[in-house]
C-alpha cells in the first residue's frame, strides 16, 4: 500500500465549477444592483429628512423650554456658523436662540446635508421662528410685522439624485411630520400624493 500518492476525493473546485459559480454570482449582482442603488438612495433621503425634522422639533421644543424666540434656518455656509445668513434650499441648517440686544447668538445645533446626491427643494423656506408659546413664524418678528405667523403648511422636500423624495411638513397648528409623496394613503401619505408632490 502506497501512502504518498493517494488522491484526496472532493477537495477543491474544478475550473468548470469555479467558472459556473462566478457566472451565477455575476448574474445575481447584475440583477440586484438597481435595487441596491434604489435602496441606498431612499436610505439617504430618509436619513436627511429625519435629521431635518428632528432639528425643527428641537427648535420648537427649545423655544417653549426657554420661553425665547428660537430660529431654524437653512444656510449655504458649510459648516454653518452662528452668523450664517438664511438661504432658501440651503445646503445645511442651524438652530439658534435669538439674542436680546446685549447677548450673543446661542447656537443649539448646526448640520448639513452630508449625504452626497441629496438636495433640498421647495420655495420660500429659509426660516422658521418659534415663539416661547410654540407659535410658528415665517420670520423674526419686527416693528413692521410683529407677528409673522405661518398661515399655510411649509414643505421641505428632500430629493435624491435618482428623483426619490421625502417631505418634512410644518403645519400652522404647530405639528411637524414627514411624509412620502409616493404613498397614496395612510399616515405617511402626503396631501399631494396623487401628484407625487408634498402639498
Amino acid at each position: 500500500m502506497t501512502l504518498g500518492h493517494q488522491r484526496a476525493t472532493g477537495a477543491g473546485f474544478t475550473v468548470l465549477e469555479l467558472t459556473v459559480t462566478v457566472a451565477v454570482f455575476a448574474v445575481v449582482v447584475a440583477v440586484s444592483a438597481p435595487s441596491i442603488g434604489e435602496w441606498i438612495g431612499k436610505l439617504k433621503v430618509h436619513t436627511n429628512a429625519e435629521a431635518l425634522k428632528n432639528s425643527i422639533v428641537l427648535a420648537q421644543g427649545e423655544a417653549i423650554k426657554r420661553n425665547r424666540l428660537v430660529e431654524f434656518s437653512l444656510v449655504n455656509v458649510i459648516p454653518p456658523a452662528a452668523d450664517s445668513i438664511p438661504a432658501d434650499n440651503g445646503m445645511g441648517w442651524i438652530v439658534r436662540v435669538l439674542p436680546f440686544s446685549t447677548e450673543t447668538i446661542t447656537v443649539l445645533q448646526a448640520d448639513t446635508f452630508a449625504q452626497q446626491g441629496v438636495q433640498l427643494t421647495g420655495g420660500n423656506n429659509k426660516t422658521l421662528v418659534f415663539s416661547g408659546v410654540g407659535e410658528v413664524y415665517t420670520s423674526v418678528p419686527s416693528v413692521d410685522d410683529p407677528e409673522p405667523v405661518l398661515l399655510t403648511t411649509r414643505a421641505y422636500q428632500v430629493v435624491s439624485s435618482s428623483g426619490y423624495s421625502t417631505c418634512v411638513l410644518v403645519q400652522p397648528g404647530k405639528a411637524v411630520r414627514w411624509c412620502d409623496p409616493t404613498i397614496v394613503s395612510g399616515s405617511h401619505a402626503c396631501p399631494g400624493s396623487a401628484t407625487q408632490s408634498c402639498l
